[in-house]
């Protein structure tokens, strides 16, 4: 399963349209929106932002996937793109 992550400002035009887009296709995400955080949590939030974008720009979308288990089949379609 797919986990999905929003990195937002409250404020953002472009935020709320990626927002409208997640809630428009149903899927299901984590939204954070950094600016309504406290200073505390908006440093540490960033720093986690920064992990994936280290322009820390807005909006943020993280796509992350688990796989468990032994599943060759998952694999292969998983690694298919690294292929060369």
């Amino acid at each position: 399963m797919k986990k999905v992550t929003l990195f937002a400002l409250s404020t953002c035009p472009v935020c709320k349209k990626v927002k409208t887009f997640l809630d428009e296709h149903k899927i299901n995400y984590e939204l954070v929106e950094v600016d309504l955080l406290d200073s505390g949590e908006q440093w540490v939030m960033t720093k986690e932002l920064q992990k994936y974008n280290p322009q820390a720009s807005y909006p943020t979308l993280v796509i992350s996937e688990v796989i468990t288990g032994y599943d060759p089949e998952k694999l292969k379609k998983k690694f298919a793109d690294h292929d060369s």
